[in-house]
């Protein structure tokens, strides 16, 4: 007798975006009963002004949730930030350009959530830029050394190429 494979319906893709942005909201709202948001860490961008990284955890464990709905937390925060609070951002050419291009992550192949923060983790939609695969790979070196360990590396090179984060909008 051969088992069948459970078939799963409790993942991102089996759900609409709308769906997806719902669930999310309670946990930003505070409604969820599994999860909570945890908006306190925060970078400085190459004009030394502060961003601040969300991180969704467990409310059983108080540690950090890898993942919603068997996907990264980010992509339910995108969704959010579309179709259950569009006020999120201020202007609406950022809003209409992130829903014209949510489709090309709501798959598994296609384009790539850029994290401009370089905290994987982190789900602020303001935080995240849909990009190349080869763009999200060049995001990488920079972080390397905005994320450096050593404070002075992490110095220097905010110092040495505030041009070039501004260009790419990371930092």
């Amino acid at each position: 007798m051969s088992e069948k494979k459970r078939a799963r319906t409790d993942t991102f893709w089996h759900y609409k975006p709308e769906e997806n942005a719902s669930y999310f909201n309670t946990i930003y709202s505070g409604q969820s009963d599994v999860y909570y948001l945890d908006v306190g860490a925060t970078k400085l961008d190459y004009k030394g002004r502060k961003k601040y990284c969300w991180r969704v955890h467990s409310k059983a464990t108080g540690k950090p949730a890898s993942g919603l709905r068997s996907t990264r937390s980010y992509r339910l925060a995108l969704l959010w930030s579309v179709y259950s609070n569009p006020s999120f951002w201020k202007h609406p050419k950022k809003l209409e350009a992130l829903k014209a291009a949510l489709p090309a992550i709501e798959t598994k192949q296609g384009d790539h959530s850029r994290h401009l923060c370089g905290n994987q983790w982190c789900c602020n939609p303001r935080h995240i830029k849909i990009g190349s695969r080869k763009a999200n790979e060049i995001d990488k070196h920079y972080h390397y050394f905005l994320n450096h360990e050593d404070q002075s590396v992490r110095d220097r090179f905010l110092q040495t190429f505030p041009d070039l984060l501004k260009q790419e909008g990371l930092w």
